[in-house]
């Protein structure tokens, strides 16, 4: 019943959903402006069949020179990252829902039925296969030798990075409608941290999956069950000793990770995600707005709001730069200093929903129809 329900508010929300009534917001027109960079295409490949049509979002994984892909129908590829030369390809035959995860040797994918397949990041050949409780729409978080997954059931699984065997399961109530996806896990030192469907983010230890702390985002309110979802699905970002952390109908908060203190919160709505320099955090809210907030203080240094209902991706920060893709597969660039547009480029005619890569100074954007490109941003010629 739970997928049910979150394939339902999947849909509602892809309408516009709020209340009693759908009611769908006309996206943006793009506005034309003076651009004060130039995008240049590196290289351009395919990674395999079209996301489109599945619902679901597998975000290639950036690491050194080698970026991984895989594809819905279980193709996984590995590019040379500066000249997009193909390195490796294997198809493990499952429908994959969350990817790409890599580390300790391992690229990591998860399926619809809630398998986990471990793959040699250096030739691509199977290490291990296990099992968790439900389908996973995230990629896995790999650190001390654990493979961290969460399903959609509100479940998290601690795996073994050497052989798959299940060292431990952290399970939390979740409601019964929430939307469509889950946040990724991120590690942090001898901890794991993640966001749950019912608006509280939780860190568990690693080694064995033992709560060391948890904190609502968000409180659920309003006059039915859509009103009243707050879904933590973007992931918790940290920056020093600084965790920044959203949810879906509630807020941003900024919480001091030695202390545990709050030390400031937002009304916001997100489900899509952040990033961080180091001086603001920027998300795209749930109408497609752009934000950057003042770590310290919490206040709003500025918003884009020309990009309203464009199906925005979560924002990628890049040398002074916020980038985000839309549902018209443009990717656009912004001042990290004022949220003005200084480049735009189209790298498909299908959405762009997982979050641009960025690394020795190339931009990597995926689109859901199944290619992946690199992009290099140049001074314009006097």
């Amino acid at each position: 019943m739970r997928n049910v329900a979150t394939l339902l508010c999947a849909m509602l929300l892809l309408a516009g959903c709020g209340g009693s009534r759908i009611v769908r917001e006309e996206p943006a027109k793009l506005q034309d402006f003076t651009a004060g960079r130039q995008v240049k295409e590196v290289w351009s490949v395919d990674i395999g069949a079209s996301a489109v049509k599945k619902g679901v979002i597998l975000s290639p994984y950036l690491d050194g020179n080698v970026i991984y892909t895989a594809d819905p129908k279980g193709h996984v590829r590995a590019f040379a990252a500066d000249s997009g030369r193909h390195l490796w390809r294997v198809n493990i035959k499952k429908p994959v829902t969350g990817a790409t995860a890599e580390g300790d040797g391992l690229v990591v994918l998860a399926t619809k039925d809630g398998e986990v397949v471990a793959l040699d990041k250096t030739d691509g050949h199977r290490i291990w296969t296990s099992s968790v409780s439900s389908e996973v729409l995230a990629p896995a978080v790999i650190h001390d030798d654990v493979v961290v997954v969460q399903s959609v059931d509100g479940r998290l699984a601690g795996l073994s990075a050497k052989d798959g065997k299940r060292l431990w399961m952290y399970e939390r109530l979740e409601p019964a409608l929430s939307l469509y996806g889950t946040a990724t896990p991120v590690a942090e030192q001898s901890n794991v941290i993640t966001g749950f469907a019912s608006g509280k983010i939780v860190a568990v230890q690693i080694s064995d999956g033992k709560p060391v702390w948890e904190m609502s985002v968000a409180q659920p309110h309003g006059r039915n069950e859509v009103e009243r979802l707050v879904d933590v699905d973007a992931s918790p970002v940290m920056v020093g000793k600084m965790l920044f952390a959203a949810s879906y109908h509630g807020k941003i908060i900024a919480v001091d990770i030695p202390s545990g203190h709050i030390l400031w919160s937002r009304d916001v709505s997100t489900y899509t995600g952040m990033d961080a320099d180091d001086k603001n955090v920027y998300l795209t809210d749930a109408d497609g707005e752009v934000i950057a907030y003042d770590q310290r203080t919490g206040a709003s240094v500025w918003k884009q709001v020309h990009l309203r209902a464009r199906g925005l991706n979560a924002p990628r920060y890049m040398d002074g730069l916020v980038a985000v893709g839309d549902f018209e597969g443009y990717v656009h660039w912004l001042s990290s200093d004022d949220g003005h547009f200084v480049a735009r480029y189209r790298v498909s005619h299908s959405p762009i929903r997982s979050r641009v890569l960025y690394g020795q100074g190339l931009a990597y954007v995926s689109s859901q129809s199944g290619n992946l490109e690199a992009l290099r941003l140049e001074n314009k010629s006097p």
